[in-house]
């Protein structure tokens, strides 16, 4: 059975073109539709052939898609040019010509018509002795399609229109050759480097392992092996500590017995060696940290320190190129300042399905302006990122703390109940209440008001957990500040976490 291939069913097979390069990239696609066409025209009357020369070569993208278009509107010829990627410029042409169709004078006249035409932009017709010329350029890109001489009026308008379609397509060629490149080299993800390194250095040292990295300028835990506490993953080490030193460059390298990170969680476990902790580079540039604990008192021996200072040469610079990812990603929906989300990353963070429970915290800085009118607005600044970090240390992995404005910040709680939301909001008035902060020596006390609303005690939409929040924010403001206030319940009564600080 002869099949062939009409306008639309080339409208068709460009349908599953894109469907399939959303689903399985432009290699997975092109596969699926040489593989659809082919199948179509096994048995075809008329196949074409490659017509090859000087300045002509094949390439995977445009012959199919040439042949496609020759055979679907019944042509003597497509052609396509696109510019070198020479140093010397040029046009590379690919071309489709059915066989037999026309002459080599012939082949000639239309060719030499497409290089007159090929440097401005626009599209037209020409009328040949043996048939109509249908062209397109921009970018110095061009295509063109020769249809017969019998070919009709219809007939050449619908072909005219693919070809412009074609050309449309093939000036965005470059974005999607660039795509392709970023696609061939995937970045992991911090967590699964530092994942990945603190179990490599628990199997070469038998010890337990704890990684951070540099990120933005705080000291993150980003990997913990099997026998570390894997509730300091996401924290923040301490200023000061013996991680956060490390991994800044500091010092080059600490045997420590006090906790590296600095006691951010209690951790109750007797230990009878110290934490040696030495640093992940790239290059010469700190980007992290590791502190481990030996299962004996003694230091690992030479041959096993340098596997250690392998393994982390090699994750040095995979950490650096995954934060880059990272910042990219996530610009559009974090704050710059602190690092934490912004108004937008804390409505998607909301917004995932399946939450049917969820405590949502407001905050905001008590007396923000008489600090910044005193001390300046890059004190301001720094008691901003002072308050985000004491934020950060005080909530889980899975919840999202958000700066929303400017001293006014944001907690969501997934699954926590309101009472939950009240005694991580007091925790954090606590801890902000009883950290000294100072501004180039001069010490200034820091405190802020909490607003508490969850779903389902105070309300039974998501949505409506914002207002309700910040309405007790505004009461714990009105009522003298340094306080957590929570929102109303559904039935009527307060929230039981209402309550002021002594």
């Amino acid at each position: 059975m002869n099949l062939s291939i009409t306008p639309l069913g080339i409208g068709i097979v460009v349908i599953l073109g894109v469907v399939a390069f959303f689903l399985v990239g432009w290699k997975g696609a092109i596969a699926a539709l040489v593989g659809v066409v082919i199948g179509g025209l096994r048995g075809a009357p008329s196949r074409p052939r490659w017509v090859g020369g000087p300045g002509v070569e094949p390439h995977l993208l445009p012959e199919p898609a040439l042949r496609w278009l020759r055979e679907a509107h019944g042509a003597l010829g497509v052609w396509m040019a696109e510019p070198s990627l020479e140093p010397d410029g040029g046009r590379r042409w690919h071309r489709v010509i059915a066989e037999g169709a026309i002459t080599n004078s012939q082949l000639e006249v239309v060719e030499q018509r497409l290089n007159q035409g090929g440097e401005q932009a626009g599209s037209g017709a020409e009328r040949l002795e043996f048939g109509t010329l249908l062209f397109g350029t921009a970018a110095g890109t061009s295509a063109a399609i020769l249809l017969p001489p019998e070919a009709s009026s219809d007939r050449r308008q619908v072909a005219s229109e693919d070809v412009l379609r074609l050309l449309e397509g093939l000036t965005r060629r470059p974005l999607v050759e660039r795509m392709v490149r970023e696609q061939e080299q995937p970045t992991e993800s911090v967590g699964s480097i530092g994942l990945r390194l603190a179990y490599q250095l628990e199997r070469i040292l038998n010890a337990e392992v704890i990684v951070v990295a540099l990120d933005r300028g705080n000291v993150r835990v980003i990997g913990t092996s099997g026998q570390a506490d894997r509730r300091l993953l996401e924290t923040l080490a301490v200023p000061g500590s013996p991680l956060f030193q490390v991994a800044r460059g500091d010092v080059p390298s600490l045997t420590t017995i006090a906790d590296p990170l600095g006691g951010i969680v209690p951790d109750r476990r007797s230990r009878f060696s110290p934490a040696i902790v030495l640093p992940i580079r790239s290059g010469e540039e700190p980007v992290g940290a590791v502190a481990f604990w030996t299962a004996d008192e003694s230091a690992p021996i030479a041959p096993v320190i340098a596997e250690v200072n392998e393994s982390m040469r090699n994750a040095g610079p995979r950490i650096v190129r995954a934060l880059k990812m990272a910042e990219l990603g996530e610009s559009v929906v974090s704050d710059p300042l602190t690092g934490l989300k912004n108004r937008r990353g804390l409505e998607d963070a909301m917004r995932q399905i399946g939450q049917k429970q969820g405590a949502l915290v407001y905050a905001d800085l008590d007396k923000f302006k008489l600090l910044n009118d005193t001390l300046g607005h890059p004190a301001g600044d720094a008691a901003l990122v002072h308050f985000s970090r004491l934020v950060h240390q005080q909530i889980r992995g899975g919840d999202t703390a958000a700066r929303i404005g400017g001293e006014e910040f944001a907690i969501w709680l997934p699954g926590a109940t309101l009472s939950w939301g009240v005694a991580v909001a007091d925790r954090i008035r606590i801890r902000l209440g009883t950290t000294a902060w100072d501004w180039q020596g001069r010490s200034w006390p820091l405190s802020a008001s909490f607003g508490v609303a969850a779903m389902p005690e105070t309300s039974r939409s998501i949505e409506n957990l914002p207002a309700q929040a910040d309405t007790a924010l505004m009461t714990a403001k009105k009522d003298g500040r340094n306080r957590v206030e929570s929102a109303r319940r559904v039935d009527g009564g307060r929230g039981s976490g209402a309550m002021v600080a002594l």
